[in-house]
């Protein structure tokens, strides 16, 4: 119902009235989506994290960075939440004017803000965890420059929303005298660069996958990590689409709402995409099971060393040893022959990329010992 002591945002429509007290609201689906994407990015990079502290030991500058594209993610998350108490989700003509400004749209401002900072602290930690795993120089240089395009666009991205207007609290008074820049091509240009970073971050690794020797299984998990990256892809050309239809609605507290929604599904996916590589060796130690493996306790993990245990099933038979002369139940343990191989410096990743037919040397030179130990059960046997 309409109060006339209080005077809307924006004269409403013809055939409707301002509605204070119950409106139209859509907040509740865009609550729904930061309580879901929020919380599984959080524990991707908690898997992450233990994974690269507690079992392969190696944590990185990339680990940095996607730390701290979660807490820009957890920060956004707080300041849209609180939009929903200033307007937004709701008609312009349902939200007192003095919701609108300063508080909805200062708070806007500072959302847009972490966006642009959390999306490229997301995009450089992906592309520096490239250049872990695959030794190229060639790749290097490729990554390196997207590097500088999504490090740079984000960059000023932020310091464009923070002084995208002159004087700077134009932005959420809108009448004070001054001047704002053209958003409509900034938001598109922003956009434009966001979904080529995107794209260009899965693209550009293919050609050196393709060179790899690896197990079927461990390409089907290389191709779920760049799907993902595409996912996000995707989400980023939605977020454009709900862009164009904020900038051409009057409404601006009702339009927001999926552009806002977009922005956190797209960051959130981003950091959960980021963080899959540390899964596998996070199932394997503590959920054996579900990759099917029944040694999970006997496989240890480390920078320097893994143990292995196999039945005696899995040896070749022309390997295999003789106990056919064997008189008696008993134990006895053959070890073959330790061996030592270079170790990529590329923490939990050896897991999913494997190069078999060229190791890489780490630069501190640590390398990979594998012992193998076969259980042997000797059965009696007739003379």
């Amino acid at each position: 119902m309409a109060d006339s002591t209080i005077i809307p945002a924006m004269s409403p429509p013809a055939g409707q009235t301002s509605n204070f007290i119950d409106p139209p609201y859509i907040g509740t689906k865009f609550l729904v989506v930061n309580c879901v994407f929020l919380p599984i990015a959080a524990l991707a990079l908690f898997i992450r994290t233990w994974t690269r502290l507690f079992i392969v030991r190696s944590f990185r500058w990339d680990d940095y960075l996607m730390i701290i594209a979660l807490l820009l993610s957890a920060a956004m998350t707080g300041v849209t939440l609180e939009m929903l108490n200033w307007g937004l989700g709701r008609h312009m003509w349902d939200v007192p004017a003095q919701y609108l400004s300063p508080w909805f749209m200062k708070l806007n401002v500072i959302a847009a803000i972490i966006y642009c900072a959390g999306t490229g602290f997301t995009k450089v930690s992906v592309l520096v965890f490239y250049m872990r795993i695959f030794p190229s120089r060639n790749f290097h240089r490729a990554v390196w420059s997207i590097v500088f395009i999504a490090a740079g666009y984000s960059l000023a991205s932020v310091l464009a929303n923070v002084f995208s207007c002159k004087p700077v609290d134009k932005a959420w008074y809108p009448t004070k005298a001054g001047h704002c820049m053209n958003r409509p091509v900034f938001y598109f240009a922003n956009a434009g660069l966001g979904i080529f970073t995107d794209f260009a971050t899965v693209i550009v690794p293919i050609p050196w996958l393709r060179r790899l020797q690896m197990p079927l299984r461990q390409k089907i998990a290389v191709s779920c990590i760049l799907a993902m990256g595409c996912f996000v892809g995707v989400v980023s050309c939605i977020r454009l689409s709900t862009l164009y239809t904020l900038l051409k609605s009057p409404d601006l507290t009702w339009s927001t709402t999926d552009a806002l929604m977009w922005c956190t599904i797209e960051l959130n996916l981003g950091i959960t995409g980021g963080c899959i590589t540390a899964v596998r060796p996070f199932v394997r130690r503590y959920f054996p099971h579900l990759l099917g493996l029944s040694y999970g306790k006997g496989y240890k993990y480390g920078d320097s060393s893994r143990k292995y245990g196999h039945p005696l099933g899995s040896v070749p038979r022309a390997n295999a040893p003789d106990f056919s002369n064997a008189r008696s139940n008993q134990y006895s343990t053959l070890t073959t022959a330790t061996t030592v191989m270079p170790a990529a410096d590329n923490g939990s990743e050896e897991h999913i990329l494997q190069y078999p037919e060229m190791p890489a040397k780490s630069a501190d030179g640590i390398g990979i010992v594998r012992t193998v130990e076969f259980d042997v059960e000797n059965s009696s046997a007739r003379r």
